[in-house]
């Protein structure tokens, strides 16, 4: 199927993050897993190293198996913060917001949304809404906010994708489930924002030919959290975490057909690969620059990204990634940047071009 392509373009007015206390590189993560639950920590390092994860940001400490994010860290804290963070940089204040919509996969509490104590945090009295969608949430949130912003006397528009799924890592599965160590030292928490705005002609940023699509159907997740849902309301018997299924054989065979489907989408929507200035490919590791650069024959230095420092964010993945690049000072005003999105859960993609300004 192809992908549904957003029609025209929408200004950025300003875009934020929120990262939970300091960085923890994967030696410290490590030792405090070996220290803690005695833990063989071999496997770990090896993957750390494969994965190129150096650091990442985590909402709760390790001491003990079963933890709740500490205070300050989180969903709803960090989702509000990075709003907070993109409003100030757009200099707008919460009331002119049209909208604010919300997509993560480790919501605080399930019924009232994640997204409606986010609103609480930032007295945003008009409405919101929520996906449930991980790693190319923000490209289906992207069609959401354009359609909002192409009617007349639209107001801007807030996106947040926010993940501390930290807390579902059970240091104890680690020695039966091999999936979960992928899961530990690729992973990392937080949240990214961004502000949009109709296009007014004003000069500065944008963001346009957004897409969404998936290559799912039919596929048994690569990813999933299914315990929690109502197919499987029992408590475990042993009370022990419930934790994500990661079927890594499974995403190391179908995961790189979800770039060439975003690659495939891009070129359908007229992006130029030569004209481009950056490539922010999603997050999955440290590693996934190189890759791109040899699949595609394309100058590794083309490819910008930042999971070695925080680990792949899940849905506040690109908009994290987003941020830091607009942040950098390597843009400049007219630069073209392609963003691509690749969700193993159940083999989504998204992407869209952002113009710097």
């Amino acid at each position: 199927m192809t992908a549904r392509l957003a029609a025209g373009c929408v200004r950025v007015l300003g875009t934020g993050r929120a990262l939970p206390g300091p960085p923890v590189s994967s030696e410290e993560l490590l030792a405090r897993i070996e220290a803690n639950f005695g833990v063989s920590v071999r496997t770990g390092m090896a993957l750390a190293r494969r994965l190129g994860v150096a650091s990442r940001h985590i909402c709760r400490d390790f001491a003990a198996r079963f933890e709740s994010p500490r205070t300050g860290s989180r969903n709803p804290e960090l989702a509000a913060d990075a709003v907070a963070g993109a409003l100030a940089q757009a200099k707008l204040p919460v009331a002119r917001l049209q909208y604010l919509i919300g997509h993560t996969t480790t919501p605080a509490r399930l019924l009232p949304p994640n997204i409606a104590e986010v609103a609480d945090r930032l007295n945003h009295a008009g409405p919101y809404s929520e996906l449930r969608q991980a790693c190319t949430g923000f490209a289906n949130a992207l069609q959401w906010a354009t359609g909002l912003l192409g009617v007349p006397s639209a107001a801007p528009v807030a996106i947040v994708g926010s993940e501390t799924g930290s807390v579902y890592f059970d240091a104890l599965a680690l020695a039966d489930d091999p999936g979960q160590w992928v899961n530990l030292m690729q992973m990392g928490d937080g949240a990214g924002a961004i502000v949009l705005a109709p296009d007014d002609g004003t000069p500065g940023a944008r963001v346009e030919s957004a897409f969404f699509g998936h290559i799912g159907l039919g596929k048994r997740p690569g990813f999933s959290l299914d315990e929690g849902g109502s197919d499987y309301p029992a408590v475990r018997a042993d009370h022990s975490v419930v934790t994500f299924r990661h079927d890594y054989e499974a995403v190391k065979r179908d995961g790189a057909k979800l770039f060439d489907a975003g690659l495939r989408a891009a070129r359908d929507a007229g992006v130029d690969l030569g004209a481009l200035a950056a490539i922010v490919p999603h997050q999955a590791n440290g590693k996934i620059g190189n890759w791109l650069a040899r699949k595609l024959g394309l100058a590794r230095s083309l490819f910008y990204g930042n999971a070695e420092r925080v680990g792949n964010l899940g849905s506040a993945s690109i908009w994290v990634a987003l941020h830091d690049l607009r942040s950098s000072g390597q843009l400049r005003s007219g630069d073209r940047v392609l963003v691509l999105g690749a969700e193993a859960t159940q083999y989504l993609y998204g992407g869209f071009i952002y113009v710097h300004g």
